[in-house]
């Protein structure tokens, strides 16, 4: 399977999302991926080191910056 289709095939799942040069991690419901591989989050929130900084609500997150995308367990 192709990353690309991977991160399709989870859609309507939440994720945790690591972004290029931050130390934060992103986990949010993943709402659409489009071919460039950017991300539409809903109910996004911000974590550092397990602890829950602010909630963002909705967000787009360019793919270009995304380091890594994986599945979120509580």
């Amino acid at each position: 399977m192709l990353p690309n289709q991977m991160v399709k095939s989870m859609v309507g799942r939440v994720i945790r999302v690591e972004m290029k040069g931050e130390e934060n991690s992103l986990v949010g419901r993943l709402e659409s991926v489009d071919d460039y591989m950017n991300l539409h989050l809903s109910n996004a929130i911000e974590y550092r080191g397990g602890e829950k900084l602010r909630a963002l609500g909705d967000i787009v997150l360019r793919g270009n910056n995304v380091i890594l995308i994986q599945p979120f367990e509580d």
